[in-house]
Parts: C-alpha cells; sequence; structure tokens
C-alpha cells in the first residue's frame, strides 16, 4: 500500500515525473488492487463516519449506507471504466490495447478520487474548492497520455474517454445513490 501511496502523491505533485514513476514500479494490477486500491477504498469508506460528528449530517445508518455506497460506486466504477478504456481507446492508442496498464491507469486514477472523497469527509463543511479537485485529476490523467502510449494528436479524445470513464462514471453512481439514501 505505501509503493501505491506514494505514486498517488508523486502524480499529485509532479504528473509527468508520476507516471514515469508508476511505469518504474512495475507492480501487477492484482496485487495494487488488493495492497492498495481496496484499502484505501476502505479508509474512505471509514471517513464517512466523520460526518456524525458535525452536526446536521444524519444519523448512523444514513452514514452507514453513504458508506456502504461508496464503496459500491468505487468498487463497480473499477470495473465500468476499464471496460470503457479498453472499448473506446483502440483507435488512439498506438500498437495493441496493453490490459495492464489500462487497470494501472484506472486504479492510480480512482485512487485520487478517493483521497478527494477522504479529504471531503473529514472537513466539516462544503468547500467549493474540493467540489473543482477532480478537474485536477482530470489533469493529471491528462498527463497520463505518454504512460498509455497515446498517439499524437489524440491527447484530447484519450482525455475526454478517460475523464468521462473514470471521473463521471464514479461520481455519477456514487451521487445517484447519494439522492437515494439522504
Amino acid at each position: 500500500m505505501l509503493q501505491y501511496l506514494k505514486n498517488l502523491f508523486q502524480l499529485i505533485l509532479s504528473p509527468a515525473k508520476g507516471w514515469e514513476d508508476v511505469s518504474a514500479s512495475v507492480s501487477s494490477p492484482e496485487l495494487l488492487v488488493k495492497d492498495g486500491f481496496y484499502p484505501l477504498l476502505g479508509i474512505a469508506s471509514l471517513t464517512e463516519f466523520v460526518r456524525l460528528f458535525y452536526y446536521g449530517n444524519g444519523g448512523f445508518v444514513t452514514v452507514l449506507e453513504l458508506a456502504i455506497a461508496l464503496a459500491g460506486s468505487y468498487f463497480i466504477s473499477y470495473y465500468i471504466g476499464r471496460m470503457l478504456l479498453e472499448h473506446y481507446l483502440k483507435s488512439h492508442v498506438g500498437g495493441d490495447i496493453n490490459p495492464t496498464k489500462i487497470n494501472i491507469f484506472s486504479l492510480y486514477a480512482l485512487g485520487m478520487l478517493l483521497i478527494i472523497e477522504i479529504i471531503e469527509n473529514v472537513l466539516p463543511t462544503d468547500l467549493t474548492l474540493v467540489k473543482f479537485l477532480p478537474l485536477f485529476v482530470a489533469l493529471i490523467l491528462y498527463k497520463g497520455a505518454a504512460y498509455m502510449s497515446v498517439k499524437q494528436n489524440h491527447e484530447l479524445r484519450f482525455l475526454l474517454i478517460s475523464a468521462v470513464s473514470l471521473i463521471a462514471v464514479p461520481i455519477c453512481i456514487f451521487s445517484l445513490l447519494q439522492l437515494l439514501i439522504v
């Protein structure tokens, strides 16, 4: 998990160098999911319980449902995002699609969104600045075009596909579940 978190923070601090570090620290996606993404998902879900200490954020049952919704939405989004990337990136990537790179790319993108969820859950009020942090994740995804071997002049299409697959999908699923709960 420490390597996963180190690479996440490297991506946040310097996206271009961060993707080089991700490429250099070759790890299997299965290990990355098991040792990095799932524990971070668990931590993000547990931070939903911090809302119990703030006034007007619902009771225990509501917070428990939100924690389950967060875990479920990101769990499902990992598989949906991978599927969408594998399907729509075929014509934008030089050569064949590398499923290992797509898995790792998806895990780091969703990991950054989970860090944003943790920040949002820990803060006592809703800050507008935190709501715009997924745009920063989109910038980091854009810098991952070289890592994903995207053809020249296809970077913006790559950004659109990856932003919809890995940013919009989890946010939309969690928002829909949140509407059902709250």
